[in-house]
């Protein structure tokens, strides 16, 4: 995770507790992406290369820079809520300020947030397996990556956007 402004009003502090959270953030995403192509993959009844791939990303691992975008904007999208709507999420805790409780609702939002886009796009699970599967110079994955960067300037046309190259 890249920590940096990406608003105004953005909390540095915050970004580095969401830093420091961030391998297992990854699994959430993975996880999420993992059981919506499982379930995709029953309804359908049909086994895919990246179905095979897919189920080796827990024992092999993968390149979590092909995540990265994708996890620092739904991250900066958790702090915009948290820094400029504060008041959301003092019913939820004892203490919000307190960083294992900002892990906490950072990682409930970060669930509910792969729900929410994935309701209108059904392809993120994919999109997801296929960069952690196929991770850059694959052409596979580089083009899966620009379409994650394209998704979230989308999702998030309010935060600071850096160009790739």
């Amino acid at each position: 995770m890249i920590v940096s402004t990406k608003f105004q009003g953005d909390s540095t502090r915050i970004g580095w507790i969401q830093h420091d959270s961030y391998g297992e953030a990854l699994h959430i995403i993975i996880d999420f992406a993992s059981d919506k192509h499982r379930e995709a993959e029953t309804v359908i009844d049909i086994r895919t290369e990246l179905s095979d791939l897919r189920d080796e990303l827990r024992v092999k691992g993968f390149d979590h820079r092909t995540l990265q975008w994708l996890h620092d904007s739904m991250a900066a999208a958790f702090r915009m809520d948290y820094c400029l709507n504060a008041d959301l999420f003092t019913h939820a805790t004892a203490n919000p300020h307190a960083p294992p409780e900002i892990i906490n609702l950072w990682f409930d939002f970060l669930r509910k947030e792969l729900e929410r886009v994935f309701t209108h796009h059904l392809e993120l699970p994919r999109l997801i397996l296929t960069v952690a599967s196929y991770p850059n110079p694959n052409p596979k994955g580089s083009d899966a990556e620009d379409e994650i960067y394209d998704l979230t300037r989308q999702l998030y046309p309010n935060l600071k956007h850096f160009q790739l190259e």
